[in-house]
């Protein structure tokens, strides 16, 4: 990559633009970038090549989380090696001209983008709170490509940056859950990790909610897209362009309806807890980060009590909010009953937990989803409240009131069911109109893994030898590294290209990646590790008889160009 970076930055945009079938760019306001997060030497050698080469952003830019606390960089728990490389990552992007906000939560920043606004945001819960919440316009950028939307001040003209492309298509029911869960926490949270597992990146409308704050919306879209791929959704009533039913459905009618009650709810929720056991180790809060007025219900549910001396209390929060709460007198109170604060990046992404026996309690569908894989952890989901009560008794603390008393009993099933009965998305792969497109072109041939469901690369595939690392995955421990990998679509973590182009560079990436439904995030991930690295991953988006064809062979020799993609099976 020896051009000019602004030369490089508009190449890899229009590269972009073509695989997803934009005609022209636009221009954006302001960008928010996920790419300065250290994944390995592929993420840092992008970010040094574009500083050192000069690059500056040109709009106003905000950064997503890094890779330690700056503010608290004692409490860094890994090797020093990544300790180093984490600062120059942050160094880079803030000599890059970028706002050094480290916050996975830039909504919760003084200035935020206004409805209709065009913007270029990364980060997966970031994505849909600007869609949902505020009205502006993102599409699910990925790392990469949110630094060269940054530089160049423009997007492609396509998906929710549109009009039409910002339409719900299905239709999500609630009934029968009462009052008083749907005021709790874990009603949001566990509702969006049933929408991502349901919609996965369909825009789905909500119907049934009286109401919610924005941290309760927050929850929902950080659950849905990191079960799912969802960035964008409606609910009636209540965000910005779904005042009705037939407002945020275009006036069309749902292309699918899904019914969801206290059953399918505490099925999910149950999902989101991996033990039995009752003895906890610490509890973190604040995935995506803790806003101020969640600061203000944690010092009231607190009142001056002390966390148990047995674990450890840890809450996440962007730098901005903390300086609020700490001028309120608030952070020192906290901290005196025992409360860990953690700035600039977050727990379930950097080694910060001590290991203290026990599991970990969460009221994060997000850091519940994420942390078995990323940190090992077994954890207990449940809702703010249960987190604190259980924090000063010392043990799991539980709400048996929480769905009300229709819940059914033992609902273990009920969403895996639904899921099974509702495709997780509106694939492609079942789409004989839209042919068979290269995404990214070569040569390449190798034994072929069909996956069973969508699979994230950050937090579902290990770095370091390219095996799927996400427990939740069928296939859990199966190897990717020279394989040709079939999957229906991406899913989760606009850091998947990062991922990808470690896997790359360390020799371990599959050979190619054949979807169902076309993943940009990925392409993105292979487009960059082959400029960097010199070395191919064909990624292309085939039709559903080619998708069909290629899911049963067990070898596939694959010669893909701009113009055609030619499969062979050598079984």
């Amino acid at each position: 990559m020896t051009s000019p970076p602004t030369d490089f930055a508009h190449r890899l945009l229009e590269r972009y633009a073509a695989i997803v079938g934009a005609r022209r760019l636009i221009p954006i306001t302001r960008a928010h970038i996920d790419g300065c997060l250290y994944h390995g030497p592929a993420s840092l050698d992008f970010a040094r090549t574009m500083a050192e080469s000069g690059a500056q952003v040109t709009v106003p830019t905000t950064l997503n989380v890094g890779a330690i606390d700056l503010l608290h960089p004692k409490i860094f728990r890994g090797p020093p090696e990544v300790v180093a490389a984490g600062r120059e990552m942050m160094r880079h992007y803030a000599a890059m001209g970028c706002r050094q906000t480290w916050t996975c939560a830039p909504y919760q920043l003084v200035e935020r983008p206004a409805l209709g606004e065009q913007v270029a945001w990364a980060e997966s819960n970031a994505i849909v709170f600007a869609n949902s919440v505020l009205g502006a316009r993102t599409e699910r950028y990925g790392d990469f490509i949110d630094l060269c939307a940054a530089i160049t001040g423009t997007v492609p003209e396509v998906g929710l940056h549109t009009d039409e492309g910002r339409l719900g298509r299905i239709l999500i029911e609630i009934s029968g859950v009462s009052d008083v869960a749907m005021r709790r926490d874990t009603f949001f949270a566990t509702l969006g990790h049933l929408l991502g597992r349901l919609a996965g990146s369909a825009i789905a409308v909500i119907d049934g909610v009286e109401a919610a704050r924005e941290d309760d919306l927050k929850a929902l879209g950080a659950a849905a897209a990191s079960s799912g791929a969802v960035a964008m959704f409606h609910m009636v009533g209540i965000t910005p362009e779904a005042a009705t039913r037939a407002e945020a459905l275009g006036g069309r009618a749902p292309e699918r309806v899904i019914r969801i009650g206290p059953r399918e709810l505490a099925a999910a929720a149950a999902e989101l807890t991996s033990t039995h056991q009752t003895a906890l180790g610490a509890v973190s809060i604040g995935t995506p980060h803790f806003s101020y007025d969640e600061f203000t219900r944690l010092r009231a549910l607190l009142a001056g009590r002390r966390i148990a001396d047995r674990l450890e209390f840890f809450v996440s929060t962007g730098r901005d909010t903390l300086a609020r709460v700490d001028a309120e007198g608030w952070g020192e109170e906290l901290r005196a009953c025992g409360v860990q604060v953690v700035t600039d990046t977050c727990t379930y992404l950097t080694p910060i937990l001590t290991g203290r026996p026990g599991a970990v309690m969460t009221n994060s569908a997000k850091w519940a989803w994420y942390a078995p894989n990323n940190l090992e952890y077994e954890v207990v989901f449940g809702s703010l409240e249960e987190c604190v009560e259980s924090a000063v008794c010392g043990e799991v603390w539980r709400d048996a009131t929480q769905w009300g008393d229709d819940s059914g009993g033992s609902p273990e099933g009920v969403a895996i069911r639904a899921a099974t009965a509702a495709p997780a998305r509106e694939s492609t792969a079942g789409d004989n109109s839209r042919p068979t497109t290269v995404l990214v072109e070569g040569t390449v041939q190798g034994d072929a893994v069909a996956l069973d469901e969508p699979l994230s690369f950050w937090g579902g595939v290990h770095e370091e030898s390219g095996v799927i690392s996400d427990t939740h995955h069928p296939q859990h421990g199966a190897a990717l590294a020279g394989k040709v990998m079939l999957m229906p679509s991406g899913r989760g973590s606009s850091s998947s290209s990062s991922v990808l182009a470690e896997l790359i560079r360390g020799g371990v990436a599959p050979a190619a990646i054949l979807l169902g439904e076309s993943d940009p995030i990925l392409a993105l991930g292979a487009m960059v590790g082959e400029a960097l690295y010199d070395r191919t991953v064909v990624v292309a988006q085939l039709s559903r008889e080619e998708y069909e064809r290629a899911k049963s062979a067990s070898r596939l020799e694959i010669d893909a160009t701009a113009q055609e993609l030619r499969l062979a099976t050598t079984d």
